[in-house]
């Protein structure tokens, strides 16, 4: 609906913007991370607008942290939820053998 410009899909896309903008640039502010990383199954489809939400997060972050962070879509792609999973199943194997 987005790409075909309808303007409830556009508006809701906008607000998702400026809320993932806003909750990064809290990030930043907090821990002044080096780098953030987005990805996944839920906001894979949204790494096309990466660039919109590091600009919106400059508008709330701490201006010096806000330029030495960057904002990158995760290289495992869709698949990353399997690979946390299949981390955190081999930590609860490990200890159970423990």
């Amino acid at each position: 609906a987005y790409n075909m410009n309808n303007p409830q899909a556009c508006t809701i896309v906008e607000k998702a913007i400026k809320c993932w903008g806003q909750a990064t640039a809290n990030l930043v502010s907090l821990l002044n991370p080096e780098m953030i990383i987005f990805g996944g199954g839920v906001f894979g489809p949204a790494i096309r607008f990466i660039d919109r939400i590091y600009q919106e997060a400059c508008q709330w972050a701490q201006p010096i942290s806000i330029k030495q962070v960057q904002f990158l879509p995760s290289a495992l792609g869709d698949v990353v939820a399997l690979y946390g999973a299949a981390y955190l199943a081999k930590g609860e194997r490990e200890e159970i053998h423990d």
